[in-house]
Protein backbone atom coordinates (compact mmCIF):
# COMPACT_ATOMS: atom_id res chain seq x y z
CA UNK A 1 0.00 0.00 0.00
CA UNK A 2 0.79 3.69 -0.06
CA UNK A 3 2.55 5.37 3.07
CA UNK A 4 2.34 9.01 3.70
CA UNK A 5 5.46 9.09 5.76
CA UNK A 6 7.05 11.87 2.99
CA UNK A 7 3.97 13.92 3.99
CA UNK A 8 5.59 14.53 7.91
CA UNK A 9 8.47 15.19 6.69
CA UNK A 10 7.48 17.39 3.90
CA UNK A 11 5.89 19.55 6.38
CA UNK A 12 8.88 19.37 9.00
CA UNK A 13 11.23 20.61 6.48
CA UNK A 14 9.02 24.02 6.19
CA UNK A 15 10.99 27.11 7.73
CA UNK A 16 10.79 28.66 10.84
CA UNK A 17 8.40 31.60 9.87
CA UNK A 18 6.11 29.56 8.48
CA UNK A 19 2.36 30.88 9.78
CA UNK A 20 1.14 27.52 10.62
CA UNK A 21 -1.58 28.41 13.53
CA UNK A 22 -3.52 24.76 12.78
CA UNK A 23 -2.33 21.26 11.58
CA UNK A 24 -4.93 18.62 11.56
CA UNK A 25 -3.29 15.18 9.99
CA UNK A 26 -6.29 12.82 10.56
CA UNK A 27 -6.70 8.80 9.46
CA UNK A 28 -10.74 8.08 8.85
CA UNK A 29 -12.17 4.79 7.29
CA UNK A 30 -13.31 4.44 4.05
CA UNK A 31 -17.49 4.34 4.37
CA UNK A 32 -17.47 0.67 3.02
CA UNK A 33 -15.19 -0.35 5.63
CA UNK A 34 -16.44 -2.73 8.02
CA UNK A 35 -15.67 -1.88 12.02
CA UNK A 36 -14.51 -5.53 12.15
CA UNK A 37 -11.30 -5.17 9.79
CA UNK A 38 -8.28 -3.31 11.24
CA UNK A 39 -7.43 0.25 9.98
CA UNK A 40 -5.08 0.18 7.00
CA UNK A 41 -1.47 1.51 7.88
CA UNK A 42 -1.12 4.74 6.68
CA UNK A 43 2.19 5.66 8.57
CA UNK A 44 5.56 2.99 7.84
CA UNK A 45 7.07 4.73 10.67
CA UNK A 46 6.08 6.99 13.47
CA UNK A 47 10.09 8.81 13.30
CA UNK A 48 8.70 11.24 10.48
CA UNK A 49 6.37 12.78 13.39
CA UNK A 50 9.15 13.08 16.05
CA UNK A 51 10.78 15.09 13.34
CA UNK A 52 7.88 16.80 12.58
CA UNK A 53 7.22 18.39 16.55
CA UNK A 54 10.63 18.72 16.50
CA UNK A 55 10.34 21.37 13.43
CA UNK A 56 10.90 25.20 14.02
CA UNK A 57 7.97 25.31 11.47
CA UNK A 58 5.73 24.19 14.48
CA UNK A 59 6.76 26.98 16.38
CA UNK A 60 3.81 29.42 15.56
CA UNK A 61 1.65 26.43 16.06
CA UNK A 62 -1.55 26.40 18.36
CA UNK A 63 -4.10 24.11 17.66
CA UNK A 64 -2.36 20.50 16.40
CA UNK A 65 -4.35 17.25 15.70
CA UNK A 66 -3.28 14.03 15.01
CA UNK A 67 -5.53 11.31 14.69
CA UNK A 68 -4.52 7.99 13.72
CA UNK A 69 -6.15 4.88 15.23
CA UNK A 70 -4.74 2.66 17.58
CA UNK A 71 -0.91 3.92 17.00
CA UNK A 72 0.84 4.22 20.02
CA UNK A 73 2.51 7.81 19.74
CA UNK A 74 3.61 8.63 22.93
CA UNK A 75 7.07 7.89 21.97
CA UNK A 76 7.39 9.92 18.50
CA UNK A 77 5.94 12.99 20.59
CA UNK A 78 9.24 12.46 23.45
CA UNK A 79 12.20 14.65 21.51
CA UNK A 80 14.45 16.73 23.36
CA UNK A 81 13.85 19.96 21.99
CA UNK A 82 9.97 19.73 21.05
CA UNK A 83 8.55 22.87 19.28
CA UNK A 84 5.25 23.03 20.35
CA UNK A 85 5.01 25.46 23.16
CA UNK A 86 2.71 27.64 21.23
CA UNK A 87 -0.13 24.59 21.14
CA UNK A 88 -3.04 25.30 23.33
CA UNK A 89 -5.30 22.87 22.03
CA UNK A 90 -4.11 19.17 21.54
CA UNK A 91 -6.09 16.54 20.02
CA UNK A 92 -5.21 12.79 20.13
CA UNK A 93 -8.35 11.15 19.31
CA UNK A 94 -8.21 7.31 18.64
CA UNK A 95 -4.21 6.99 19.35
CA UNK A 96 -3.13 4.96 22.28
CA UNK A 97 -2.49 6.75 25.02
CA UNK A 98 -2.24 5.99 28.97
CA UNK A 99 -2.18 7.93 31.99
CA UNK A 100 1.70 7.70 32.11
CA UNK A 101 1.64 8.47 28.58
CA UNK A 102 -0.51 11.70 29.40
CA UNK A 103 1.84 13.24 32.23
CA UNK A 104 5.18 12.47 31.71
CA UNK A 105 4.94 13.12 27.80
CA UNK A 106 1.88 15.08 26.81
CA UNK A 107 1.98 17.80 29.51
CA UNK A 108 5.79 17.87 29.84
CA UNK A 109 6.34 18.36 25.82
CA UNK A 110 2.96 20.44 25.75
CA UNK A 111 3.84 22.65 28.10
CA UNK A 112 1.19 25.74 27.22
CA UNK A 113 -1.78 23.21 27.17
CA UNK A 114 -5.43 24.32 27.80
CA UNK A 115 -7.53 21.69 26.21
CA UNK A 116 -6.57 17.97 25.65
CA UNK A 117 -8.79 15.88 23.71
CA UNK A 118 -8.39 11.84 23.93
CA UNK A 119 -11.36 10.43 22.64
CA UNK A 120 -11.58 6.56 22.01
CA UNK A 121 -8.19 6.82 23.08
CA UNK A 122 -9.02 4.16 26.02
CA UNK A 123 -7.38 6.00 28.82
CA UNK A 124 -9.10 4.18 31.68
CA UNK A 125 -9.80 0.60 31.86
CA UNK A 126 -12.65 -0.49 29.54
CA UNK A 127 -14.09 -1.88 32.38
CA UNK A 128 -18.35 -0.50 32.97
CA UNK A 129 -17.22 0.07 36.93
CA UNK A 130 -14.40 2.66 37.16
CA UNK A 131 -13.38 2.93 40.40
CA UNK A 132 -10.32 4.96 41.31
CA UNK A 133 -9.00 5.27 37.60
CA UNK A 134 -9.71 9.26 37.28
CA UNK A 135 -8.33 9.94 40.91
CA UNK A 136 -5.21 8.26 39.77
CA UNK A 137 -5.64 10.45 36.58
CA UNK A 138 -5.61 13.28 38.45
CA UNK A 139 -2.82 12.68 40.52
CA UNK A 140 -0.60 12.10 37.18
CA UNK A 141 -1.79 15.18 35.84
CA UNK A 142 -0.89 17.64 38.70
CA UNK A 143 2.68 16.06 39.58
CA UNK A 144 3.58 16.21 35.45
CA UNK A 145 5.47 19.46 36.15
CA UNK A 146 7.70 17.25 38.47
CA UNK A 147 8.70 14.72 35.70
CA UNK A 148 9.50 17.11 33.94
CA UNK A 149 11.48 19.10 35.83
CA UNK A 150 13.50 16.65 37.39
CA UNK A 151 14.03 15.16 33.60
CA UNK A 152 15.49 17.86 32.61
CA UNK A 153 17.48 18.22 35.58
CA UNK A 154 19.31 15.34 35.53
CA UNK A 155 19.89 16.26 31.35
CA UNK A 156 21.78 19.47 32.35
CA UNK A 157 24.11 17.82 35.05
CA UNK A 158 24.92 14.34 32.74
CA UNK A 159 26.26 17.71 30.57
CA UNK A 160 28.26 18.81 33.51
CA UNK A 161 29.38 15.39 33.53
CA UNK A 162 30.79 15.22 30.11
CA UNK A 163 32.08 18.96 30.47
CA UNK A 164 34.28 18.45 33.41
CA UNK A 165 35.36 15.28 32.29
CA UNK A 166 36.77 16.78 29.08
CA UNK A 167 38.82 19.47 30.84
CA UNK A 168 40.38 17.18 33.57
CA UNK A 169 41.62 15.10 30.74
CA UNK A 170 42.68 18.30 28.34
CA UNK A 171 44.38 19.28 31.49
CA UNK A 172 46.24 15.72 31.80
CA UNK A 173 47.25 15.75 27.97
CA UNK A 174 48.31 18.91 28.38
CA UNK A 175 49.73 20.13 31.59
CA UNK A 176 51.02 24.12 31.95
CA UNK A 177 54.69 24.81 33.37
CA UNK A 178 53.63 27.10 35.95
CA UNK A 179 55.95 25.05 38.64
CA UNK A 180 58.83 23.72 36.10
CA UNK A 181 61.68 25.38 36.36
CA UNK A 182 63.17 27.52 33.13
CA UNK A 183 65.35 26.22 31.42
CA UNK A 184 68.70 26.86 30.84
CA UNK A 185 69.56 28.05 27.33
CA UNK A 186 71.71 25.75 25.16
CA UNK A 187 75.40 26.73 25.12
CA UNK A 188 76.62 27.00 21.64
CA UNK A 189 79.02 24.07 20.03
CA UNK A 190 82.21 25.37 19.20
CA UNK A 191 83.73 24.21 16.27
CA UNK A 192 82.51 24.68 12.55
CA UNK A 193 79.04 24.98 11.54
CA UNK A 194 77.65 22.90 8.60
CA UNK A 195 77.07 24.18 5.07
CA UNK A 196 73.39 23.98 5.01
CA UNK A 197 72.96 25.53 8.62
CA UNK A 198 71.79 29.11 8.82
CA UNK A 199 73.24 31.39 10.77
CA UNK A 200 69.71 32.58 11.93
CA UNK A 201 66.22 30.93 12.98
CA UNK A 202 63.32 31.89 11.37
CA UNK A 203 61.35 30.66 14.84
CA UNK A 204 60.09 33.22 17.23
CA UNK A 205 62.48 33.47 20.31
CA UNK A 206 60.88 32.41 23.18
CA UNK A 207 61.72 34.20 26.84
CA UNK A 208 63.35 31.85 29.23
CA UNK A 209 60.40 32.30 31.97
CA UNK A 210 57.25 32.15 29.73
CA UNK A 211 54.24 30.18 30.86
CA UNK A 212 51.56 29.26 28.75
CA UNK A 213 48.76 31.59 28.83
CA UNK A 214 44.85 29.73 29.76
CA UNK A 215 42.37 30.95 27.10
CA UNK A 216 39.35 32.82 28.59
CA UNK A 217 37.08 29.90 27.00
CA UNK A 218 38.67 27.77 29.75
CA UNK A 219 37.94 30.15 32.67
CA UNK A 220 34.10 30.26 31.31
CA UNK A 221 33.80 26.90 30.81
CA UNK A 222 34.66 26.09 34.12
CA UNK A 223 32.33 28.16 35.61
CA UNK A 224 29.35 26.85 33.33
CA UNK A 225 30.24 23.64 34.64
CA UNK A 226 29.80 24.84 38.15
CA UNK A 227 26.65 26.29 37.26
CA UNK A 228 25.02 22.99 35.60
CA UNK A 229 26.03 21.27 38.52
CA UNK A 230 23.58 24.01 41.05
CA UNK A 231 20.44 24.31 38.24
CA UNK A 232 17.26 23.14 39.89
CA UNK A 233 14.11 23.69 37.92
CA UNK A 234 11.19 24.73 39.17
CA UNK A 235 8.39 22.72 38.72
CA UNK A 236 4.99 24.95 37.89
CA UNK A 237 1.32 24.34 37.43
CA UNK A 238 -0.19 23.73 34.31
CA UNK A 239 -2.89 25.74 32.27
CA UNK A 240 -5.00 23.06 31.46
CA UNK A 241 -8.48 23.27 32.14
CA UNK A 242 -10.09 20.82 30.21
CA UNK A 243 -9.39 17.36 29.56
CA UNK A 244 -11.99 15.61 27.10
CA UNK A 245 -11.72 11.76 26.74
CA UNK A 246 -14.35 8.76 26.68
CA UNK A 247 -15.39 5.92 28.25
CA UNK A 248 -16.68 2.31 27.36
CA UNK A 249 -20.43 3.10 27.66
CA UNK A 250 -21.79 6.49 27.86
CA UNK A 251 -22.18 7.40 31.50
CA UNK A 252 -25.02 9.28 33.46
CA UNK A 253 -24.90 12.66 34.71
CA UNK A 254 -24.40 10.84 38.62
CA UNK A 255 -21.65 8.65 37.13
CA UNK A 256 -19.85 11.83 35.54
CA UNK A 257 -20.18 13.87 38.57
CA UNK A 258 -18.53 11.07 40.90
CA UNK A 259 -15.88 11.12 38.68
CA UNK A 260 -15.01 14.57 38.42
CA UNK A 261 -14.88 14.43 42.38
CA UNK A 262 -12.18 11.75 42.20
CA UNK A 263 -10.23 13.31 39.47
CA UNK A 264 -10.38 16.67 41.54
CA UNK A 265 -9.28 14.62 44.94
CA UNK A 266 -6.27 12.83 42.84
CA UNK A 267 -5.18 16.82 41.39
CA UNK A 268 -5.56 18.14 44.92
CA UNK A 269 -3.58 15.39 46.24
CA UNK A 270 -0.64 16.11 43.44
CA UNK A 271 -0.74 20.14 43.62
CA UNK A 272 0.10 19.12 47.34
CA UNK A 273 3.11 16.97 46.39
CA UNK A 274 3.88 19.61 43.62
CA UNK A 275 3.88 22.93 46.89
CA UNK A 276 5.88 20.40 48.89
CA UNK A 277 8.84 20.62 46.00
CA UNK A 278 8.50 24.10 45.59
CA UNK A 279 8.97 24.96 49.18
CA UNK A 280 12.30 22.68 49.38
CA UNK A 281 13.83 24.69 46.14
CA UNK A 282 13.04 27.96 47.62
CA UNK A 283 14.12 27.25 51.27
CA UNK A 284 17.11 26.22 48.83
CA UNK A 285 17.52 29.02 46.85
CA UNK A 286 17.42 31.23 50.31
CA UNK A 287 20.38 29.95 51.85
CA UNK A 288 22.46 29.85 48.30
CA UNK A 289 22.73 26.52 47.78
CA UNK A 290 21.10 26.22 44.21
CA UNK A 291 20.99 28.21 41.35
CA UNK A 292 16.92 28.03 40.86
CA UNK A 293 15.45 28.28 37.23
CA UNK A 294 11.95 27.33 35.32
CA UNK A 295 11.31 27.20 31.79
CA UNK A 296 10.50 29.93 29.50
CA UNK A 297 7.23 30.79 28.08
CA UNK A 298 7.35 31.39 24.38
CA UNK A 299 7.74 35.41 24.64
CA UNK A 300 10.73 34.74 27.34
CA UNK A 301 12.52 32.31 24.68
CA UNK A 302 12.51 35.56 21.77
CA UNK A 303 14.02 38.16 24.80
CA UNK A 304 17.94 38.75 24.80
CA UNK A 305 19.72 37.56 27.79
CA UNK A 306 22.25 39.99 29.44
CA UNK A 307 24.47 37.73 31.25
CA UNK A 308 27.02 36.00 29.26
CA UNK A 309 26.64 32.95 31.41
CA UNK A 310 22.66 32.71 30.77
CA UNK A 311 23.78 32.13 27.26
CA UNK A 312 24.60 28.65 26.91
CA UNK A 313 22.42 26.45 24.53
CA UNK A 314 21.32 24.18 27.45
CA UNK A 315 19.62 27.36 29.14
CA UNK A 316 17.60 28.84 25.92
CA UNK A 317 14.32 27.93 26.80
CA UNK A 318 15.26 29.09 30.98
CA UNK A 319 14.77 31.82 32.43
CA UNK A 320 16.07 31.95 36.42
CA UNK A 321 14.19 32.92 39.31
CA UNK A 322 14.74 34.95 41.95
CA UNK A 323 13.49 35.10 46.03
CA UNK A 324 11.06 37.38 44.67
CA UNK A 325 8.83 35.18 42.85
CA UNK A 326 8.30 32.66 45.79
CA UNK A 327 5.03 34.11 47.27
CA UNK A 328 3.85 34.87 43.57
CA UNK A 329 4.14 30.91 42.76
CA UNK A 330 2.97 29.74 46.28
CA UNK A 331 0.02 32.09 45.87
CA UNK A 332 -1.17 30.63 42.72
CA UNK A 333 -4.62 29.26 42.49
CA UNK A 334 -4.76 25.20 41.75
CA UNK A 335 -7.66 24.92 39.56
CA UNK A 336 -8.33 21.13 38.55
CA UNK A 337 -9.16 20.33 34.90
CA UNK A 338 -13.14 19.49 34.06
CA UNK A 339 -13.49 16.09 32.44
CA UNK A 340 -15.67 16.40 29.13
CA UNK A 341 -17.24 12.93 28.34
CA UNK A 342 -19.54 14.50 25.20
CA UNK A 343 -17.11 13.24 22.44
CA UNK A 344 -19.94 10.27 23.15
CA UNK A 345 -23.29 10.34 21.72
CA UNK A 346 -25.98 11.50 24.25
CA UNK A 347 -23.76 13.16 26.66
CA UNK A 348 -23.50 16.60 27.19
CA UNK A 349 -20.42 18.68 27.38
CA UNK A 350 -18.48 20.97 29.03
CA UNK A 351 -18.96 24.42 28.85
CA UNK A 352 -15.98 25.75 27.05
CA UNK A 353 -14.10 22.22 26.78
CA UNK A 354 -11.84 20.95 23.87
CA UNK A 355 -14.38 19.98 21.75
CA UNK A 356 -16.22 23.33 21.63
CA UNK A 357 -12.91 25.17 21.35
CA UNK A 358 -12.00 22.72 18.10
CA UNK A 359 -15.48 23.45 16.74
CA UNK A 360 -15.01 27.37 16.29
CA UNK A 361 -11.39 26.73 14.23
Amino acid sequence: GSYFDNLLTHVASWPSDSQLQRLSIVQTSPPEMSSHFAQPIVFFSLQPLAELVSSPALRKTTHFRFSVPSRPIADAIRTPKPRLDAVTLLDLSTTSVNPNAISKTLLAQFSNLVHLILDECAVVSRATELTGEFSTLGQLCATSPIDKARSREKKLKEIAVLRRTAMESASVSNPTTETSAPTQPKKSKKGRRGLAAPAFSLREKVSDNQVPVMDSSTSIGADSIILLEKICILPTQGKLQTLCTTVFTAPTQEQIDFWQGEFAAGWTKGSRSLEAVQKRLFSSLAHHLIRLFRFATPEEQLQPKEDEMLKLPELEDLVEVTTEEFEVYLQMPIQPPRLCFGGMEGVPHVEMCGHQVSWKL
